[in-house]
């Protein structure tokens, strides 16, 4: 990661969000059964005045022309149900547009867990090192969920080590490299058939993202996500459902290695993940017996999560394909203009480090700068929040763009700034509405949190009141409406908050009172 980028930054121009219109729902008009049915009657008094009268409603004739209304009229939502589901603007069913995506070869980003730091202590030093099995399971209560976390040593970019035992040195009481990953972990057993393209289906779900390990009588397979030329390697494919169920796909001996028939294929993989396991800091405490390695007796060693839990996502729903797609086709996978630096980093996640929540990528304001992207970066906080991203997102993210980058381009990575807002709000209604008020505030909440939402909102974007009004003016039973905005800054609220290139606006405290006239 760049560390030699000159703070200064005066911006000649910024990426920002491409708006592009949306497709209204395609809903043909004329086609619904009363039209149908007074079309057919106009018809037949246009084309046979003379022939036919009888236009009583009790008539068979009239049953008639109702039938064929009625299949007309079910033809015709289903002609553009189906219509709809085929346009990304437009699609409804979560199925539908993860079909759309593989159509594109985009990937939906499946569940990321939750990481926190833990500890491993003893009571005692002792006189060799104590060495603990690894993938502890600590399983907690959550929501009236049981939520479970594995704990593993860490390397030095605090991923998990899997495959390595947990050590407390000689002469220490405690390990403090260790990292718990929420989820729990799975070995399925199968048989190579020998056929070309093997399909596994692993029925164990959420799978979680990178979370798939695969090995072919002993032998560590490498996952690839296409089969890009002639070479029969130890390669495989893995593809997710709506639901991210997962199956791994193996070659046909000309691009991708056949298993063998009757090859012990072992796929290990974690499910799990999601913003339940964003637990505070201490939420684990876990006593376990474990042998000293040649003494002869065992002793207790306590385990705690010493930071708090965070980077947990449930995956890519509907609406977060429908964001992420056209951005996905758009970049083509390089990164020349700043909207592609934008659009790279926002797609961006890793395993256990969390993903970018939100980025900018500014242009510097004078020549000798102009190969200068300042990126400015916040890593996803929960569902809306944003926070800044560790140094471990920021290496990965570097890697990453590094390798898409016009080479004369020279990358900063900086640190965006979350304009923390607090929000009172007044709001008025006919006091025939006070027996109906927690409906109101649900509604209103439920509006005030659409708003928010973090797809609608970029960095140097204002908050005015007036914003807040046309959302909640879908409510017709507010009679009158106040609000009034407050930062750090002193002069910076009332009824417009103002961002600066590298900010971005999120809630803090929202107040609600409402009043009954």
């Amino acid at each position: 990661m760049a560390t030699n980028c000159p703070f200064g930054v005066n911006p000649l121009d910024q990426s920002t969000e491409t708006k592009v219109p949306k497709l209204s729902n395609l809903t043909y008009t004329h086609q619904d059964f009363e039209s149908m049915k007074s079309r057919l009657v106009k018809f037949i008094l246009e084309r046979f005045p003379r022939d036919f009268t009888d236009f009583v409603e009790s008539s068979l004739a009239i049953m008639e022309m109702e039938i064929f209304a009625f299949l007309a009229d079910g033809l015709s939502f289903k002609i553009d149900q189906i219509a709809n589901e085929i346009y990304i603007d437009t699609v409804t069913e979560v199925e539908n547009i993860f079909r759309i995506a593989k159509a594109v070869g985009f990937t939906p980003l499946p569940p990321l867990p939750s990481t926190a730091s833990f500890s491993a202590t003893i009571n005692a030093v002792q006189p060799v090192d104590m060495v603990i099995p690894t993938g502890i399971l600590a399983t907690v209560s959550i929501n009236n969920q049981l939520i479970p976390f594995e704990i593993y040593a860490a390397d030095y970019n605090n991923n998990p080590i899997f495959d390595e035992s947990i050590v407390i040195p000689a002469g220490s009481l405690t390990n403090t490299a260790l990292i718990g990953v929420q989820g729990k972990t799975f070995t399925d057993q199968f048989a190579g058939n020998g056929n070309a393209n093997q399909i596994l289906s692993i029925e164990t779900f959420p799978v979680l993202y990178d979370s798939v390990r695969v090995d072919v009588d002993g032998i560590r397979w490498t996952q690839v996500n296409y089969f890009t030329d002639s070479n029969p390697r130890r390669e495989y494919r893995i593809e997710f459902d709506s639901q991210y169920r997962c199956f791994i796909i193996f070659g046909n001996n000309i691009a991708g290695l056949i298993p063998a028939e009757g090859s012990q294929i072992a796929v290990t993989y974690r499910t799990g993940g999601g913003t339940i396991g964003n637990i505070i800091t201490g939420f684990i405490e876990i006593q376990r017996q474990y042998e000293v390695q040649d003494l002869g007796y065992s002793l207790p060693v306590s385990f705690r999560n010493y930071t708090a839990g965070a980077n947990g996502y449930d995956g890519d729903g509907l609406e977060d394909v429908r964001t992420k797609l056209p951005a996905y086709i758009k970049t083509q996978e390089r990164a020349v203009t700043g909207e592609d630096y934008k659009s790279l980093a926002d797609l961006f996640a890793t395993a256990y480090h969390g993903q970018i929540g939100k980025s900018t990528a500014v242009l510097r304001n004078y020549g000798c700068a102009g190969n200068i992207i300042d990126l400015f970066i916040l890593a996803k906080d929960g569902i809306s929040g944003l926070t800044n991203a560790s140094n471990d997102l920021k290496f990965a993210l570097q890697e990453e763009i590094d390798n898409k980058k016009m080479l004369t381009d020279f990358l900063c990575l900086r640190d965006g700034i979350v304009l923390a807002t607090d929000m009172t709000i007044d709001i008025t209604f006919d006091k025939s509405v006070r027996k109906n008020k927690e409906e109101m505030d649900i509604r209103i909440k439920r509006k005030i949190d659409e708003f928010f939402m973090l797809s609608n909102w970029d960095y140097g974007q204002s908050l005015k009141e007036t914003d807040l009004v046309k959302t909640l003016s879908d409510i017709k039973e507010i009679e009158t409406f106040d609000a009034t905005f407050a930062t750090e800054d002193s002069d910076n609220g009332g009824d417009i908050v103002t961002a600066k290139f590298y900010e971005i606006i999120r809630p803090d405290t929202i107040d609600i009172n409402y009043i009954f006239v």
